[in-house]
């Protein structure tokens, strides 16, 4: 069985050709476009998610600090 691999994966590497294809500049403009946008989408994703958060917290001690004075 392990030789009938071997030989079917020599048989396939043999088999292939060459592409001639190539990325035109168009292709790597969009690429680099694409990782732009993913880099800048995070970025307000957790802008977005620290702002909420940051929010949060804040609410959360400012009762307690109205808890505080109010018993005094």
């Amino acid at each position: 069985m392990k030789n009938l691999i071997l030989i079917t994966f020599i048989i396939f590497c043999n088999l292939t050709s060459n592409s001639f294809a190539y990325f035109d500049p168009g292709t790597g403009s969009f690429i680099l476009q694409a990782i732009i946008g993913f880099l800048a989408a995070g970025l307000a994703a957790m802008t977005v998610t620290w702002n909420k958060f940051k929010n949060f917290v804040l609410k959360i001690l400012k009762k307690k600090d109205k808890k505080k004075l109010d018993e005094f």
